[in-house]
């Protein structure tokens, strides 16, 4: 597979098929893998790039080189990209999500359009006005940075892994994959002061004047459906839709109904394939 460095770190990624450039961001604590579905329905139209974010996948732990974690994440998609002329389609899930909104609102002129499903802007969230919604999210991260400050950051990442996928499906998981969510749970300290800190001085979404594709769960946790509410309100070209008897994890979950809504949403926005 191919690397590139960027910031010291090796980063790994996924690159296939030919076309308009489509870039996937998985969500925390997963790969580029996650996407193998999507690749694989889009890769004969498009050039699928599917990245390993820091200390997932193939790619190294951040090196903590600077402040902002989501700066040194969308500088390694840069790095990636770099040698792509055309603008992207770019898609990310959850933590993802974030990863892209920031790439999106700090390049927006690299963006052709931009896929965000259940994306983690805990920064959107009113204290006060959205108090139920922010007090929910927080608590989830508050309880495991607790948990891991204090040498339990299993007990934090059961937490938040119930949370997210459903109870007891920390205890279900397969032993591999638990080792390796494990393996990743400084990184995890750092992504959830990034959903919350990370969207300081970055522009409105009012300002994204793209294609935007808002995707979630219909039976999701409820702060992230209220950012979804949020930036459809906000960004001035938008679509929102909710997939039946989904949650939060559902590009896994529901691929087939993800992908195929990816699928169309792009179409308009993509040239036909050179032959």
């Amino acid at each position: 597979m191919p690397t590139v460095v960027c910031d010291g770190a090796t980063v790994n990624y996924h690159d296939v098929g030919r076309g308009d450039p489509l870039v996937l961001i998985h969500c925390s604590s997963s790969s580029h893998r996650q996407w193998r579905s999507l690749w694989e329905l889009l890769q004969s139209h498009y050039r699928v790039i599917s990245i390993d974010m820091l200390d997932w996948g193939g790619t190294d732990a951040w090196s903590k080189t600077h402040e902002n974690l989501l700066e040194d994440e969308t500088n390694l998609i840069r790095e990636v990209i770099s040698g792509v002329d055309e603008k992207i389609h770019l898609v990310g899930h959850s933590y993802g999500g974030t990863i892209s909104y920031h790439l999106a609102m700090t390049t927006p002129e690299k963006i052709k359009n931009l896929t965000l499903i259940e994306p983690m802007l805990g920064w959107l969230l009113d204290s006060e006005k959205d108090e139920e919604y922010y007090c929910e999210l927080r608590g989830v991260a508050e309880y495991f940075w607790d948990k891991y400050s204090n040498g339990k950051a299993e007990e934090g990442i059961e937490h938040y892994f119930d949370y997210w996928n459903g109870d007891g499906a920390w205890r279900d998981l397969d032993e591999g994959l638990s080792e390796y969510v494990l393996a990743g749970a400084e990184k995890n300290f750092y992504e959830f002061e990034a959903i919350f800190e990370g969207g300081k001085g970055l522009p409105r979404p009012e300002c994204f004047m793209q294609p935007v594709l808002l995707i979630g769960g219909a039976k999701s946790q409820n702060p992230p459906l209220r950012v979804l509410d949020i930036l459809k309100s906000c960004f001035p070209d938008v679509r929102k839709y909710l997939i039946e008897g989904a949650t939060h994890m559902s590009p896994i979950t529901h691929s087939d109904q993800v992908n195929l809504i990816i699928r169309d949403f792009l179409l308009p926005y993509s040239p036909p394939l050179d032959l």
